[in-house]
Protein backbone atom coordinates (compact mmCIF):
# COMPACT_ATOMS: atom_id res chain seq x y z
CA UNK A 1 0.00 0.00 0.00
CA UNK A 2 1.32 3.97 -0.91
CA UNK A 3 2.17 5.64 2.31
CA UNK A 4 1.18 8.45 0.06
CA UNK A 5 -1.90 10.30 0.97
CA UNK A 6 -4.74 11.09 -1.50
CA UNK A 7 -4.20 15.02 -1.58
CA UNK A 8 -8.36 15.83 -0.76
CA UNK A 9 -10.61 17.17 -3.45
CA UNK A 10 -11.15 21.28 -3.95
CA UNK A 11 -14.48 22.50 -2.58
CA UNK A 12 -16.86 23.74 -4.58
CA UNK A 13 -17.40 27.78 -4.30
CA UNK A 14 -20.54 28.30 -2.07
CA UNK A 15 -23.09 29.61 -4.05
CA UNK A 16 -23.48 33.47 -3.96
CA UNK A 17 -26.86 34.94 -2.17
CA UNK A 18 -28.55 38.36 -2.09
CA UNK A 19 -31.54 39.76 -1.51
CA UNK A 20 -33.08 41.41 -4.25
CA UNK A 21 -36.34 43.02 -5.59
CA UNK A 22 -38.14 40.84 -8.79
CA UNK A 23 -40.23 42.61 -10.97
CA UNK A 24 -41.98 39.11 -13.59
CA UNK A 25 -43.97 40.93 -16.42
CA UNK A 26 -45.91 38.93 -19.33
CA UNK A 27 -48.43 39.63 -21.80
CA UNK A 28 -51.74 38.93 -21.20
CA UNK A 29 -53.07 36.81 -24.38
CA UNK A 30 -49.85 36.97 -26.59
CA UNK A 31 -50.17 33.67 -27.88
CA UNK A 32 -53.97 34.58 -29.23
CA UNK A 33 -52.27 38.04 -30.15
CA UNK A 34 -49.54 35.91 -32.58
CA UNK A 35 -51.17 33.32 -33.62
CA UNK A 36 -53.89 36.43 -35.18
CA UNK A 37 -51.32 38.86 -36.37
CA UNK A 38 -47.83 37.60 -35.83
CA UNK A 39 -45.86 40.48 -37.01
CA UNK A 40 -47.76 43.52 -35.70
CA UNK A 41 -47.68 41.56 -32.72
CA UNK A 42 -43.62 41.66 -32.61
CA UNK A 43 -43.34 45.23 -33.81
CA UNK A 44 -45.70 46.04 -30.66
CA UNK A 45 -43.64 44.30 -28.32
CA UNK A 46 -40.49 46.04 -29.35
CA UNK A 47 -42.03 49.19 -28.70
CA UNK A 48 -43.39 48.17 -25.27
CA UNK A 49 -39.93 46.92 -24.46
CA UNK A 50 -38.21 49.94 -25.57
CA UNK A 51 -40.78 51.98 -22.99
CA UNK A 52 -40.15 49.40 -20.27
CA UNK A 53 -36.47 49.79 -21.11
CA UNK A 54 -36.11 53.03 -20.39
CA UNK A 55 -38.26 53.03 -17.46
CA UNK A 56 -36.35 50.03 -15.81
CA UNK A 57 -33.33 52.37 -16.71
CA UNK A 58 -34.32 56.01 -14.95
CA UNK A 59 -35.37 53.64 -11.51
CA UNK A 60 -32.03 51.75 -11.83
CA UNK A 61 -33.90 48.48 -12.69
CA UNK A 62 -31.74 45.77 -14.97
CA UNK A 63 -33.26 42.91 -16.89
CA UNK A 64 -31.41 39.83 -16.07
CA UNK A 65 -33.66 37.13 -18.29
CA UNK A 66 -36.81 36.99 -21.09
CA UNK A 67 -38.38 34.32 -22.78
CA UNK A 68 -40.46 35.36 -25.51
CA UNK A 69 -42.71 38.07 -24.02
CA UNK A 70 -41.73 37.47 -20.28
CA UNK A 71 -39.20 39.89 -18.69
CA UNK A 72 -37.69 39.67 -15.76
CA UNK A 73 -36.02 42.42 -14.41
CA UNK A 74 -33.95 43.24 -10.44
CA UNK A 75 -34.40 46.67 -8.61
CA UNK A 76 -32.07 47.48 -5.42
CA UNK A 77 -35.30 48.96 -4.05
CA UNK A 78 -38.51 47.80 -3.11
CA UNK A 79 -39.90 51.05 -3.71
CA UNK A 80 -38.27 52.13 -6.91
CA UNK A 81 -39.45 48.64 -8.46
CA UNK A 82 -43.27 49.65 -7.80
CA UNK A 83 -42.90 52.95 -9.16
CA UNK A 84 -41.53 51.84 -11.85
CA UNK A 85 -44.05 49.31 -12.66
CA UNK A 86 -46.79 52.01 -12.31
CA UNK A 87 -45.08 54.27 -14.53
CA UNK A 88 -44.35 51.29 -16.94
CA UNK A 89 -48.37 50.35 -16.87
CA UNK A 90 -49.21 54.08 -17.48
CA UNK A 91 -46.81 55.03 -20.12
CA UNK A 92 -47.85 51.63 -21.86
CA UNK A 93 -51.51 52.58 -21.54
CA UNK A 94 -51.19 55.85 -23.06
CA UNK A 95 -49.00 54.08 -26.09
CA UNK A 96 -52.45 51.51 -26.67
CA UNK A 97 -54.52 54.59 -26.89
CA UNK A 98 -52.56 55.29 -29.84
CA UNK A 99 -52.36 51.96 -31.18
CA UNK A 100 -55.15 50.02 -33.82
CA UNK A 101 -57.03 47.74 -31.64
CA UNK A 102 -55.51 44.50 -32.61
CA UNK A 103 -51.99 46.03 -31.89
CA UNK A 104 -53.09 46.83 -28.32
CA UNK A 105 -51.09 44.78 -25.59
CA UNK A 106 -51.70 44.62 -22.02
CA UNK A 107 -49.10 43.65 -19.57
CA UNK A 108 -49.65 41.74 -15.90
CA UNK A 109 -46.80 42.35 -13.76
CA UNK A 110 -45.65 40.74 -10.22
CA UNK A 111 -43.49 42.12 -7.44
CA UNK A 112 -41.58 39.83 -4.92
CA UNK A 113 -39.11 40.86 -2.27
CA UNK A 114 -36.82 37.44 -1.57
CA UNK A 115 -33.47 35.68 -1.35
CA UNK A 116 -32.28 34.89 -4.55
CA UNK A 117 -29.03 32.97 -5.95
CA UNK A 118 -26.92 34.93 -8.76
CA UNK A 119 -25.64 31.94 -11.24
CA UNK A 120 -23.82 34.13 -13.99
CA UNK A 121 -25.60 37.38 -13.92
CA UNK A 122 -29.06 35.12 -13.71
CA UNK A 123 -31.03 35.05 -10.76
CA UNK A 124 -32.40 31.78 -9.68
CA UNK A 125 -34.33 30.42 -6.49
CA UNK A 126 -37.81 30.85 -4.49
CA UNK A 127 -37.34 34.46 -4.87
CA UNK A 128 -37.95 34.43 -8.52
CA UNK A 129 -40.32 32.38 -8.88
CA UNK A 130 -42.96 33.55 -6.14
CA UNK A 131 -42.93 37.30 -8.63
CA UNK A 132 -43.46 34.77 -11.75
CA UNK A 133 -46.35 32.91 -10.06
CA UNK A 134 -48.27 36.71 -8.32
CA UNK A 135 -47.70 37.69 -11.88
CA UNK A 136 -50.32 35.25 -13.04
CA UNK A 137 -53.22 36.68 -10.69
CA UNK A 138 -52.70 39.89 -12.15
CA UNK A 139 -55.28 41.59 -14.25
CA UNK A 140 -54.12 42.63 -17.71
CA UNK A 141 -52.50 45.89 -17.54
CA UNK A 142 -52.45 45.39 -13.52
CA UNK A 143 -49.69 45.16 -10.70
CA UNK A 144 -50.01 42.37 -7.75
CA UNK A 145 -47.01 42.54 -4.92
CA UNK A 146 -46.23 40.12 -2.13
CA UNK A 147 -46.75 40.51 1.34
CA UNK A 148 -42.62 41.40 1.59
CA UNK A 149 -43.21 44.24 -0.84
CA UNK A 150 -46.19 45.34 0.68
CA UNK A 151 -44.08 45.58 4.17
CA UNK A 152 -41.19 48.05 2.41
CA UNK A 153 -43.77 50.39 0.65
CA UNK A 154 -46.85 50.97 2.59
CA UNK A 155 -46.80 54.46 3.70
CA UNK A 156 -44.44 55.77 0.77
CA UNK A 157 -45.81 55.97 -1.99
CA UNK A 158 -49.38 57.86 -2.67
CA UNK A 159 -51.53 54.15 -3.92
CA UNK A 160 -54.15 51.74 -3.06
CA UNK A 161 -54.22 48.55 -2.18
CA UNK A 162 -56.49 45.56 -2.46
CA UNK A 163 -55.88 42.64 -0.36
CA UNK A 164 -56.14 39.28 -2.10
CA UNK A 165 -55.45 36.86 1.31
CA UNK A 166 -53.33 34.23 1.60
CA UNK A 167 -52.47 32.38 -2.24
CA UNK A 168 -51.06 28.79 -2.45
CA UNK A 169 -49.35 28.66 -5.45
CA UNK A 170 -47.77 25.67 -7.87
CA UNK A 171 -44.36 24.22 -6.81
CA UNK A 172 -44.25 27.24 -3.63
CA UNK A 173 -44.60 25.41 -0.36
CA UNK A 174 -45.92 28.56 2.05
CA UNK A 175 -48.81 30.50 0.98
CA UNK A 176 -48.10 33.68 0.17
CA UNK A 177 -49.57 37.07 1.44
CA UNK A 178 -50.64 39.02 -1.73
CA UNK A 179 -52.04 42.31 -2.87
CA UNK A 180 -53.51 44.22 -5.83
CA UNK A 181 -52.53 47.93 -6.71
CA UNK A 182 -55.60 49.98 -7.54
CA UNK A 183 -54.59 53.24 -7.58
CA UNK A 184 -50.90 54.53 -9.60
CA UNK A 185 -49.13 57.76 -8.43
CA UNK A 186 -50.17 60.98 -10.35
CA UNK A 187 -53.06 59.56 -11.24
CA UNK A 188 -52.08 56.31 -12.73
CA UNK A 189 -54.78 53.62 -12.23
CA UNK A 190 -52.71 50.84 -13.64
CA UNK A 191 -55.58 47.72 -13.25
CA UNK A 192 -59.06 47.45 -14.05
CA UNK A 193 -58.85 51.31 -13.39
CA UNK A 194 -58.23 53.17 -16.52
CA UNK A 195 -58.20 57.18 -17.29
CA UNK A 196 -60.47 58.20 -19.14
CA UNK A 197 -59.49 59.01 -23.32
CA UNK A 198 -58.68 62.97 -24.02
CA UNK A 199 -62.01 62.81 -26.16
CA UNK A 200 -63.74 61.28 -23.52
CA UNK A 201 -62.42 63.94 -20.88
CA UNK A 202 -63.63 66.84 -23.13
CA UNK A 203 -66.85 65.14 -23.60
CA UNK A 204 -67.14 64.93 -19.68
CA UNK A 205 -66.01 68.47 -19.54
CA UNK A 206 -68.61 70.17 -22.17
CA UNK A 207 -71.27 67.89 -20.22
CA UNK A 208 -70.27 69.67 -17.07
CA UNK A 209 -70.85 72.99 -18.25
CA UNK A 210 -73.87 72.41 -20.10
CA UNK A 211 -75.34 71.38 -16.48
CA UNK A 212 -73.66 73.63 -15.04
CA UNK A 213 -74.95 76.47 -17.14
CA UNK A 214 -78.55 74.81 -17.04
CA UNK A 215 -78.16 75.39 -13.31
CA UNK A 216 -76.93 78.72 -13.18
CA UNK A 217 -79.95 79.74 -15.76
CA UNK A 218 -82.48 78.68 -13.65
CA UNK A 219 -80.20 80.03 -10.62
CA UNK A 220 -80.12 83.59 -12.47
CA UNK A 221 -83.98 83.99 -12.53
CA UNK A 222 -83.77 84.27 -8.52
CA UNK A 223 -80.93 86.91 -8.35
CA UNK A 224 -79.95 90.48 -8.76
CA UNK A 225 -77.68 91.66 -11.57
CA UNK A 226 -74.76 92.06 -9.14
CA UNK A 227 -75.37 88.01 -7.73
CA UNK A 228 -75.30 87.25 -11.64
CA UNK A 229 -72.70 88.82 -12.61
CA UNK A 230 -70.40 87.16 -9.69
CA UNK A 231 -71.55 84.19 -10.35
CA UNK A 232 -70.58 83.88 -14.40
CA UNK A 233 -67.04 84.90 -12.65
CA UNK A 234 -67.07 82.35 -10.49
CA UNK A 235 -68.12 79.73 -13.85
CA UNK A 236 -65.52 81.34 -15.77
CA UNK A 237 -62.82 80.71 -13.09
CA UNK A 238 -64.34 76.68 -13.09
CA UNK A 239 -64.15 76.78 -16.84
CA UNK A 240 -60.70 77.99 -16.99
CA UNK A 241 -59.59 75.63 -14.45
CA UNK A 242 -60.86 72.40 -16.20
CA UNK A 243 -59.64 73.19 -19.70
CA UNK A 244 -55.84 74.00 -17.77
CA UNK A 245 -56.84 70.69 -15.67
CA UNK A 246 -57.55 68.81 -19.25
CA UNK A 247 -54.91 70.87 -21.08
CA UNK A 248 -52.32 69.27 -18.29
CA UNK A 249 -53.47 66.07 -19.23
CA UNK A 250 -53.65 66.31 -23.17
CA UNK A 251 -49.70 67.64 -22.48
CA UNK A 252 -48.39 64.98 -20.15
CA UNK A 253 -49.46 61.99 -22.29
CA UNK A 254 -47.95 63.63 -25.48
CA UNK A 255 -44.77 64.13 -23.02
CA UNK A 256 -45.36 60.20 -22.65
CA UNK A 257 -45.90 59.39 -25.71
CA UNK A 258 -42.97 61.66 -27.32
CA UNK A 259 -40.88 59.96 -25.01
CA UNK A 260 -41.60 56.10 -26.12
CA UNK A 261 -41.38 57.23 -29.64
CA UNK A 262 -38.08 58.79 -28.76
CA UNK A 263 -36.75 55.39 -27.29
CA UNK A 264 -37.84 53.30 -29.36
CA UNK A 265 -36.22 55.24 -32.13
CA UNK A 266 -32.97 55.40 -30.00
CA UNK A 267 -33.23 51.67 -29.70
CA UNK A 268 -33.57 51.14 -33.83
CA UNK A 269 -31.21 53.83 -34.32
CA UNK A 270 -28.43 51.51 -31.70
CA UNK A 271 -29.71 48.49 -33.29
CA UNK A 272 -28.82 50.02 -37.07
CA UNK A 273 -25.14 51.12 -36.42
CA UNK A 274 -24.61 47.65 -34.39
CA UNK A 275 -25.07 46.36 -37.40
CA UNK A 276 -23.48 48.49 -39.78
CA UNK A 277 -21.06 48.03 -37.41
CA UNK A 278 -21.03 44.29 -37.70
CA UNK A 279 -20.91 44.27 -41.11
CA UNK A 280 -17.84 46.43 -41.43
CA UNK A 281 -16.23 44.24 -39.15
CA UNK A 282 -16.67 41.59 -41.35
CA UNK A 283 -15.48 43.04 -44.55
CA UNK A 284 -12.55 44.49 -42.48
CA UNK A 285 -11.45 40.70 -42.13
CA UNK A 286 -12.35 39.39 -45.25
CA UNK A 287 -10.11 42.13 -46.46
CA UNK A 288 -7.50 41.11 -44.08
CA UNK A 289 -8.13 37.40 -45.15
CA UNK A 290 -7.68 38.40 -48.54
CA UNK A 291 -4.29 40.59 -47.86
CA UNK A 292 -2.62 37.96 -46.34
CA UNK A 293 -3.66 34.99 -48.72
CA UNK A 294 -1.80 37.57 -51.42
CA UNK A 295 0.94 37.28 -48.92
CA UNK A 296 1.33 34.03 -48.88
CA UNK A 297 1.06 33.19 -52.49
CA UNK A 298 3.48 35.71 -53.33
CA UNK A 299 6.05 34.11 -50.90
CA UNK A 300 5.31 31.00 -52.05
CA UNK A 301 5.98 31.99 -55.70
CA UNK A 302 8.92 33.39 -54.55
CA UNK A 303 9.92 30.67 -52.93
CA UNK A 304 9.20 28.62 -56.03
CA UNK A 305 11.53 30.58 -57.90
CA UNK A 306 14.04 30.56 -55.49
CA UNK A 307 14.02 26.67 -55.22
CA UNK A 308 13.76 26.00 -59.14
CA UNK A 309 16.76 28.50 -59.56
CA UNK A 310 18.64 26.90 -57.01
CA UNK A 311 17.56 23.29 -58.89
CA UNK A 312 18.54 24.28 -62.14
CA UNK A 313 22.09 25.65 -60.63
CA UNK A 314 22.70 22.60 -58.60
CA UNK A 315 21.67 20.94 -62.17
CA UNK A 316 24.46 22.95 -64.14
CA UNK A 317 27.16 22.28 -61.32
CA UNK A 318 26.17 18.29 -61.57
CA UNK A 319 26.34 18.39 -65.02
CA UNK A 320 29.97 20.08 -65.16
CA UNK A 321 31.17 18.02 -62.05
CA UNK A 322 29.83 15.01 -64.09
CA UNK A 323 31.59 16.12 -66.81
CA UNK A 324 34.54 16.52 -65.33
CA UNK A 325 34.64 13.83 -63.19
CA UNK A 326 34.42 11.46 -66.40
CA UNK A 327 37.35 13.10 -67.70
CA UNK A 328 39.22 12.52 -64.44
CA UNK A 329 38.21 8.70 -65.28
CA UNK A 330 39.02 8.23 -68.53
CA UNK A 331 42.91 10.34 -67.61
CA UNK A 332 42.99 7.49 -64.77
CA UNK A 333 41.95 4.70 -66.98
CA UNK A 334 44.76 5.49 -69.57
CA UNK A 335 47.11 6.30 -66.85
CA UNK A 336 46.26 2.71 -65.38
CA UNK A 337 46.46 1.16 -68.57
CA UNK A 338 50.20 2.91 -69.31
CA UNK A 339 51.04 2.12 -65.51
CA UNK A 340 49.96 -1.86 -65.57
CA UNK A 341 52.08 -2.07 -69.07
CA UNK A 342 54.91 0.05 -67.64
CA UNK A 343 54.77 -2.62 -64.21
CA UNK A 344 54.57 -5.43 -66.69
CA UNK A 345 57.53 -4.83 -68.46
CA UNK A 346 59.25 -3.51 -65.31
CA UNK A 347 58.07 -5.01 -62.23
CA UNK A 348 59.87 -5.34 -59.00
CA UNK A 349 61.58 -1.23 -59.96
CA UNK A 350 61.77 0.87 -57.21
CA UNK A 351 59.17 3.98 -56.78
CA UNK A 352 59.19 6.53 -58.82
CA UNK A 353 61.50 9.17 -57.41
CA UNK A 354 59.41 12.24 -59.09
CA UNK A 355 55.61 11.27 -57.40
CA UNK A 356 57.90 12.39 -53.48
CA UNK A 357 56.57 15.03 -51.94
CA UNK A 358 53.67 16.98 -49.69
CA UNK A 359 50.07 16.22 -51.50
CA UNK A 360 46.99 18.41 -50.18
CA UNK A 361 43.49 17.68 -51.50
CA UNK A 362 40.13 16.23 -50.45
CA UNK A 363 38.52 13.00 -49.70
CA UNK A 364 34.49 12.68 -50.92
CA UNK A 365 31.88 10.20 -50.20
CA UNK A 366 29.51 9.92 -52.34
CA UNK A 367 26.19 8.18 -51.08
CA UNK A 368 22.99 7.29 -53.14
CA UNK A 369 21.92 10.96 -52.31
CA UNK A 370 24.27 12.78 -54.63
CA UNK A 371 23.02 15.74 -52.60
CA UNK A 372 24.28 14.40 -49.79
CA UNK A 373 27.95 14.58 -50.91
CA UNK A 374 30.56 14.93 -47.74
CA UNK A 375 34.38 16.34 -47.74
CA UNK A 376 37.32 17.10 -45.86
CA UNK A 377 40.58 17.76 -46.04
CA UNK A 378 43.60 15.20 -45.66
CA UNK A 379 47.04 16.07 -46.57
CA UNK A 380 49.64 13.56 -47.52
CA UNK A 381 53.78 13.33 -47.38
CA UNK A 382 54.81 10.85 -49.42
CA UNK A 383 58.20 9.97 -49.07
CA UNK A 384 60.54 6.80 -51.14
CA UNK A 385 56.71 6.08 -52.69
CA UNK A 386 54.99 5.65 -49.49
CA UNK A 387 52.98 7.88 -47.50
CA UNK A 388 50.59 7.92 -44.21
CA UNK A 389 48.12 10.29 -43.05
CA UNK A 390 45.52 10.42 -39.84
CA UNK A 391 42.91 12.86 -38.98
CA UNK A 392 40.40 13.25 -36.60
CA UNK A 393 36.18 12.00 -38.13
CA UNK A 394 34.44 15.04 -37.60
CA UNK A 395 31.15 12.59 -37.51
CA UNK A 396 32.08 9.94 -34.79
CA UNK A 397 35.26 12.06 -33.26
CA UNK A 398 37.88 8.77 -33.35
CA UNK A 399 41.10 8.88 -35.76
CA UNK A 400 41.08 7.71 -39.63
CA UNK A 401 44.29 6.71 -40.93
CA UNK A 402 45.41 6.27 -44.14
CA UNK A 403 48.47 4.57 -45.94
CA UNK A 404 49.39 4.69 -49.11
CA UNK A 405 51.53 3.58 -51.87
CA UNK A 406 52.51 4.79 -55.42
CA UNK A 407 55.30 2.63 -57.34
CA UNK A 408 57.11 3.56 -60.36
CA UNK A 409 54.85 3.67 -62.95
CA UNK A 410 52.60 6.08 -60.84
CA UNK A 411 50.40 3.88 -59.89
CA UNK A 412 48.85 4.89 -56.01
CA UNK A 413 47.18 2.43 -53.91
CA UNK A 414 45.46 3.35 -50.54
CA UNK A 415 43.84 1.83 -47.57
CA UNK A 416 41.78 3.86 -45.16
CA UNK A 417 40.87 2.85 -41.72
CA UNK A 418 38.06 5.00 -40.76
CA UNK A 419 34.18 4.11 -38.88
CA UNK A 420 30.56 3.54 -39.84
CA UNK A 421 29.16 6.89 -38.84
CA UNK A 422 25.64 5.48 -38.34
CA UNK A 423 27.07 2.45 -36.23
CA UNK A 424 29.92 3.96 -34.88
CA UNK A 425 31.91 0.72 -35.55
CA UNK A 426 35.21 0.18 -37.68
CA UNK A 427 35.07 0.11 -41.44
CA UNK A 428 37.51 0.33 -44.12
CA UNK A 429 37.91 1.37 -47.98
CA UNK A 430 40.53 0.33 -50.59
CA UNK A 431 41.21 3.06 -53.65
CA UNK A 432 43.57 2.96 -56.85
CA UNK A 433 44.86 5.73 -58.78
CA UNK A 434 47.71 6.98 -60.82
CA UNK A 435 49.95 10.46 -60.31
CA UNK A 436 49.55 12.54 -63.69
CA UNK A 437 52.18 15.40 -63.37
CA UNK A 438 51.40 17.13 -59.84
CA UNK A 439 48.30 15.54 -59.54
CA UNK A 440 47.26 12.35 -57.92
CA UNK A 441 43.64 11.14 -57.98
CA UNK A 442 41.92 7.82 -56.13
CA UNK A 443 38.79 5.94 -56.70
CA UNK A 444 37.27 2.94 -54.59
CA UNK A 445 34.82 2.06 -52.28
CA UNK A 446 33.97 1.61 -48.61
CA UNK A 447 33.32 -2.18 -46.95
CA UNK A 448 29.74 -0.71 -47.12
CA UNK A 449 29.72 0.05 -50.78
CA UNK A 450 29.50 4.10 -50.47
CA UNK A 451 31.64 5.51 -53.53
CA UNK A 452 34.74 7.53 -52.39
CA UNK A 453 37.41 9.81 -54.14
CA UNK A 454 40.29 11.30 -53.55
CA UNK A 455 42.08 14.40 -55.41
CA UNK A 456 45.69 15.56 -54.63
CA UNK A 457 47.78 18.81 -56.55
CA UNK A 458 51.39 17.96 -55.48
CA UNK A 459 53.34 21.32 -53.44
CA UNK A 460 55.68 22.85 -55.86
Amino acid sequence: MSDEATPPAEPEPALQRRLATILSADVAGYSRLMGEREEATIQALRGHRAVFEALLKQHHGRIFNTAGDAILAEFPSAVEAVRCATEIQSALQTRNEHLPPEQKMLFRMGINVGDVVVQDGDLLGDGVNVAARIQTIAEPGGICIAGSVFDQIQNKLSLQFKPLGEQQFKNIGQRVRTFSISHGERGALPTTLRRPSMKSAVLLGIVAIALTALAAGGYFLYQDFESKRAERRALSAQLAAERKAAEDARLAAEEQSRRAVEAEGRAERERLIAESAKREAALQAQVQSADEARRRAEADRKRLDEERQRAEDDKRVAAAQAEEMKKKRATTHVALATGSNAAATGAGQPAAAGVDGNYDGLLCNFPNDPDKRSCWRANLKVENGTGTSSWVSRMVGKPVTMHATIDAAGIAKMNIDGWNVKQGTPMTAALIGHVVGNHLDVEGRWTNGVRLEGHWTRAP
